[in-house]
């Protein structure tokens, strides 16, 4: 590795911290420069900042080495080689003392904070056994599950989906397939559902608003910067905390004293009673605003945001413009940028989320147009990938889940065939056809014993379906052939 990557890997992992002799507040900071400073925690490395900064990693690196430089921040942790390090700081009492115990200096104050401090608990779901309702068509169980995830909806979207922050837009689209599969509307239909039907909705437009924004990497580095963000009109003002070396006067226990009636029990007989001490309120925790003024002591630049905000609005209004004339992949263009000036706005976000459903329809409508039995192999595959894309906005689609298992069975993917076929018969366990397709799957992949319970499904449901009856025929006449021949 040469000199240059080598200081370049080390300025990666230093953590930077506010510096403690600083005021911030007498910074004149963009609304941009102002985010990034919040993020600045003691905890993060340069790297994330450089992800999370809201900025090009060119302006990250800018700011960081010019608020050094300042005496702005400094560097608390990491391969510190750049900039005022916690190692040139001048040694604290705390610090000897913990050198001189472990034999190697202390960890910066601001890291052991970090480490020590508590994580907050994600407080449990309660759920009202009033709302189970045993005669829906829905199981209990499920119904518990549909409104344990609507009351759980507020949580972060990385939560939302299961997927660890930053994950990569495949594992995204994998944990949106599995939820969109699982509380889509159409999984119940023709189910008596009563209220979940408006449950299933709210739960799966959030599910799709998910995998949207963090599919999307300009558009999650967006939300990440807009859940940092500090709210409308808040000016921040911190003031240092009143402090006070006197140690707090011991309280007594009144049985301790001499009791009335006893010697030494008048008043003027004792020594003056020291004053009562002050009782001190009890610590509650921060809010989530508290958090926010301690590590944002600046002052936001409201006329700015408003102007972004206008703009977005703007934006939006011409993307619905272009819907309204049918040019699709106009209006999405136009609502992500809305989204990206004002990522506080759930009305672009549900926006964005409808037309990549109606977007998906019309793409699902071409491709169901071609048979694929006259397809190439080379036209097969861009089919599939093509359902692939738009099966997690009609995951329930039976048509398109026909299409799928089609494709998959020509192209020799067997196992996603039969995926598509289960999708198939849970949502209608009672049409033939389905059950004759699982045999065609299950003939071709070699399990002819799956393949022929399927058939014989699939004629019980419906004793006019000639497929299956010609493919169960045809696999008694193989059998004999080869009992035959194995006679000779």
């Amino acid at each position: 590795m040469n000199e240059a990557a080598k200081r370049e890997q080390e300025r990666a992992t230093q953590v930077v911290a506010l510096a403690s002799g600083h005021d911030p507040k007498r910074l004149r900071l963009s609304a941009a420069e102002g985010y990034l400073l919040s993020r600045i925690d003691g905890r993060t490395p340069w790297r994330l900042l450089r992800e999370i900064g809201g900025i090009p990693a060119s302006d990250v690196d800018a700011c960081l080495e010019r608020w050094l430089a300042e005496g702005v921040v400094e560097i608390v942790g990491g391969a510190a080689k750049a900039g005022k390090t916690a190692a040139d700081a001048p040694p604290t009492a705390a610090t000897a003392s913990a050198k001189s115990a472990t034999g190697s200096p202390a960890p910066p104050r601001r890291a052991m904070d970090a480490a020590s401090a508590p994580k907050p608990e994600t407080p449990a779901i309660v759920i009202d056994p009033g709302l189970l309702d045993p005669a829906l068509d829905i199981d209990c169980e499920v119904q518990r599950r549909i409104l344990e995830f609507e009351l759980s909806l507020a949580r972060p979207y990385h939560e939302l989906l299961g997927v660890p922050v930053g994950a990569d837009p495949k594992t995204v689209k994998r944990a949106y397939f599995k939820l969109s599969k699982e509380f889509h509307p159409d999984r119940y239909f023709r189910k008596r559902i009563g209220p979940y039907t408006q449950r299933l909705e709210r739960i799966f437009k959030k599910v799709l608003e998910a995998h949207e924004i963090l599919s999307d990497p300009e558009l999650c580095q967006v939300q990440n910067q807009q859940e940092g963000a500090m709210p409308e009109a808040v000016d921040v003002v911190v003031a240092p905390a009143a402090t006070s070396t006197a140690a707090p006067e011991p309280l007594r226990d009144p049985s301790s004293g001499p009791a009335a009636g006893r010697p030494g029990s008048d008043p003027q007989s004792r020594a003056p009673a020291a004053p009562a001490p002050e009782v001190l309120p009890e610590k509650k925790p921060l809010s989530k605003l508290d958090r926010l003024r301690q590590r944002m002591p600046f002052k936001i630049d409201h006329a700015a945001m408003a102007a972004r905000r206008a703009r977005a609005l703007e934006i939006f209004r011409a993307a619905e413009a272009s819907l309204e004339a049918g040019r699709l992949n106009e209006a999405e263009a136009g609502i992500r940028i809305a989204i990206t000036f004002d990522p506080s706005r759930a009305e672009f976000k549900e926006a964005l989320g409808a037309l990549r459903i109606r977007a998906a329809g019309d793409r699902a409508m071409k491709l169901l147009a071609t048979p694929s039995d006259r397809m190439s192999d080379h036209e097969l595959r861009d089919a599939l990938q093509l359902l692939e894309d738009v099966l997690p906005y009609r995951p329930h689609d039976p048509e398109l889940n026909v299409r799928a298992a089609l494709v998959c069975l020509q192209l020799g993917r067997y196992d996603e065939a039969v995926e598509y076929v289960e999708t198939l018969l849970e949502g209608a366990p009672d049409v033939g056809s389905h059950h004759a397709l699982r045999g065609r799957i299950e003939r071709a992949r070699g399990d002819l014993k799956a393949a022929k319970k399927a058939f014989d499904e699939a004629l019980e449901l419906d004793p006019d379906d000639l497929e299956a009856r010609r493919a169960l025929a045809s696999m008694r006449i193989a059998a004999h052939d080869a009992a035959q021949g194995g006679r000779r």
